[in-house]
């Protein structure tokens, strides 16, 4: 095992001696900096807003009211469940006196840096697409395998590092956000808690889970296009095809999701399941299925792509390359 995690240590820090990565670390900083200015911006004029809050929500609803009138409250179109969702909530928050303004704290900031989360499955994927290839490229694969562990053990740290990168950006995102937000608002981590429409109720959900959600619900999506990369890095010898490939998967996967919904067993294809934000509600509500199954699903996929390319890296025969 000691061996195992000394493998780990050696990738990772194979990675951070790479211009790439300090360079990523730059890109990240890049758009917290854009959503700051915008927060400045909405800061400076939401005073008027703030204020007029409980008018427009009213104002809103009643226009709801008027959509929802027409439907059929038992089999009601995606577009007017969300209506229904948006009224629920307004209601709620009327009712409660829990204004939709953002409060421009330090954690709301924090949260709103979350969707730059959404670039880590194209860096992760840049790396895992030259992660293997290099290694034959630079001739490096040979001294690699003289080391006392095996080509198994080699594989698979080489994958683990990829999952602690995914969680080494977004915690310099989570540090990017804090910075950025403490410098425009101060530190102030007051917040109001997060409204969710679950099961026909609307429930109060605290800022910190709500943060945590925000920052991890992509892990295991992105780690099947991750795994998908690194075999076909491993098994094409090149980082060009696979990264090109496994960008145009991660690109189209929810319209092939979309194209495949009306079949009984896309369930069990992997596209139907790399957004798992549809469960925040609990259940997908386009066909029905829980988060449970989707993880279940893209755990198998993973293990699928990573176990067939360690065997053929395993019985590969590198020498003269």
């Amino acid at each position: 095992m000691s061996n195992f995690i000394r493998l780990i240590e050696n990738e990772l820090r194979k990675i951070f001696v790479q211009k790439s990565f300090v360079i990523t670390l730059i890109l990240l900083f890049i758009p917290i900096i854009v959503l700051g200015r915008w927060d400045y911006v909405e800061k400076e004029s939401g005073a008027a807003k703030a204020e007029n809050w409980r008018t427009e929500l009213k104002v809103e609803n009643k226009k709801i009211e008027e959509v929802l009138a027409g439907q059929n409250s038992s089999d009601l179109p995606a577009f007017a469940k969300e209506q229904k969702e948006t009224y629920e909530i307004n209601k709620y928050r009327l009712a409660h006196n829990i204004s939709p303004i953002q409060q421009h704290t330090v954690l709301d900031f924090m949260k709103k840096g979350a969707i730059v989360t959404n670039f880590i499955g194209i860096l992760l994927i840049y790396f895992a697409s030259n992660m293997m290839s290099k290694e034959h490229q630079w001739k490096t694969i040979n001294f690699l395998l003289v080391k006392p562990s095996t080509r198994r053990m080699i594989y698979y740290a080489k994958f683990l590092s990829l999952v602690i990168l995914y969680f080494i950006f977004s915690f310099a995102i989570i540090i990017y956000s804090f910075i950025i937000g403490s410098a425009l608002n101060g530190l102030n981590f007051s917040a109001q808690p997060v409204l969710q429409y679950v099961n026909n109720h609307v429930v109060e959900q605290g800022i910190l889970p709500s943060l945590l959600n925000d920052y991890l619900i992509n892990l295991l999506p992105y780690l099947f296009f991750v795994a998908v990369a690194y075999f076909l890095s491993t098994v094409l010898r090149t980082s060009s095809i696979s990264l090109l490939i496994s960008i145009i998967l991660l690109a189209t996967s929810d319209g092939i999701g979309t194209l495949l919904r009306e079949k009984s067993w896309s369930k069990f294809l992997p596209f139907m399941h790399t957004d798992l934000t549809v469960y925040t509600k609990g259940i997908n509500i386009e066909n029905g299925m829980r988060i449970e199954f989707s993880i279940a699903v893209l755990v198998i996929y993973i293990l699928l792509f990573l176990v067939t390319a360690g065997e053929l890296f395993k019985k590969r025969d590198v020498a003269g390359q």
